[in-house]
């Protein structure tokens, strides 16, 4: 007796389990599908503004006078 209570016990905490992650992989996909034009555009922009300040990095002057992993104190100025 004490194994059939157990089995099904068991049965409902599996069922319920099944069903909730049903339901939240539905709202989470409903979710993936309507975010999905809002991501799509902010990447669109980032990799663009990206290319845009690579392509303007070799003209734009420097305002120090610091080399590659050199350190230079300006709080003193």
């Amino acid at each position: 007796m004490k194994n059939i209570l157990t089995g099904i016990a068991a049965l409902i905490v599996g069922a319920f389990t099944l069903i909730m992650a049903t339901v939240m992989g539905l709202f989470i996909s409903v979710a993936a599908l309507l975010t999905t034009p809002f991501i799509k555009r902010k990447v669109a922009y980032a990799h663009a503004e990206t290319r845009f300040n690579r392509a303007n990095m070799h003209t734009a002057p420097h305002g120090s006078n610091t080399i590659d992993g050199e350190y230079e104190d300006v709080s003193h100025r």
